[in-house]
């Protein structure tokens, strides 16, 4: 049986073969803004705060709107889901903490559901 291999980006594995290793705490990053390109020319190193200053500086931040509820890429529920723990709250025979083990989620996370504070 061979050895298990560990999962490598492509992006990642582009530069490596390119430019040799990546360097402890450093980031590939995307002239191109395509995540999915792997062209040596579109690629870059560097770091975290160079990764958020390159996509701030192209006017690619996301609005505060775009990161909350259905959105966001973040999101571990549907819009169904969240109808549905809307109701069930609303029916008073559930608790929050109730509808965070049913749906897998924390209880802040139905909080912010059942306030309005997201998935408006």
């Amino acid at each position: 049986m061979a050895p298990e291999m560990p999962d490598v980006y492509a992006h990642r594995f582009s530069w490596e073969m390119h430019n040799g290793p990546i360097p402890n705490g450093m980031m590939v990053c995307h002239r191109c803004d395509n995540s999915r390109c792997v062209r040596p020319d579109h690629l870059f190193l560097g770091s975290a705060q160079d990764n958020v200053n390159d996509m701030i500086g192209k006017g690619r931040q996301p609005s505060y709107d775009d990161r909350r509820g259905p959105r966001s890429h973040f999101a571990k529920l549907a819009q169904r889901q969240v109808e549905t723990i809307r109701m069930m709250y609303g029916s008073g025979r559930f608790r929050q903490a109730d509808l965070a083990s049913i749906f897998g989620v924390s209880r802040n996370c139905i909080q912010e559901i059942t306030s309005g504070k997201s998935w408006r």
